[in-house]
Parts: structure tokens; sequence; C-alpha cells
């Protein structure tokens, strides 16, 4: 059964809706590129980018959930389902991206410091994903 929507002004709500502009700016940001002359050049030659735009609906979608799920009532099966699914997703791209693929490239501190910011987010996923079990 759903539950009744009740949103208190906090710093959990101001986080849950701050990663929604986030990952539906990631998510629009996603969907533009894709019509861009380097991405067209580069499908020419044979560059396969359906995995960008399936990742790009993702997070559009997910933070369309992010952002009306404090307003809208919402089982807390779905709650947690898309929570979790969301927090998932983010740490296989990172283990994906950040570790298997380009470890430490181009340097460093580079390296770093795209990791750690993509780690805040992946730790207010968290946070987010543990305030939706409740």
């Amino acid at each position: 059964m759903a539950r009744r929507s009740t949103t208190v002004l906090d710093s959990g709500l101001f986080l849950q809706l701050s990663l929604g502009v986030f990952f539906l700016a990631l998510g629009a940001l996603g969907l533009g590129n894709y019509q861009s002359k380097f991405a067209e050049t580069m499908r020419f030659f044979g560059r396969d980018d359906s995995l960008r735009i399936v990742t790009a609906i993702i997070e559009l979608v997910m933070g369309g959930f992010l952002l009306l799920s404090p307003f809208v009532s919402v089982p807390l099966n779905l709650r947690s389902f898309f929570s979790y699914a969301l927090l998932v997703l983010w740490a296989i791209y990172i283990l994906y991206y950040f570790i298997f693929n380009n470890f430490a490239k181009p340097d460093i501190i580079p390296w770093l410091y795209e990791v750690s910011w993509r780690c805040v987010i992946l730790a207010a996923l968290w946070s987010v994903s543990r305030k939706f079990m409740n």
C-alpha cells in the first residue's frame, strides 16, 4: 500500500532534491551529446552508443524519481527498488570506468579528483537510499 507523503524540510530532503537535479542534468546532457557532430562522426566509424543512451534514460528517470518522491506517495517496495538500483548502478559505473578501464589515468591526482567526487555522489545516494527504507 502506498504511504502518505510527508515532506520534512531537512538536509536529507535538500540532498535528495540536489541528487535529483544532478541526475536529470546528467541524463539530459547524455541525450544531448548523442546528437553532437563528434558523436555522429564516431557512430559513422562504428562506435555503438546504445549503452550511453540507455544510461542517459536511466539517469533521467532516476532524477525525476528523486525529485518527485518527496511530494508524491510511492509504495515502499518501489522506493526500495529505485533507490538501491541507482546506488548499485552508480557503484558499477565507478568500478567499471575508473578501476577496471582507466586506473590512475591520465595521472594519479586528476584520477583521484574524478573518483572522489563520484564517490561523494555514491555516499549521498547511500544516505538517501537509507532514508527511503524508513
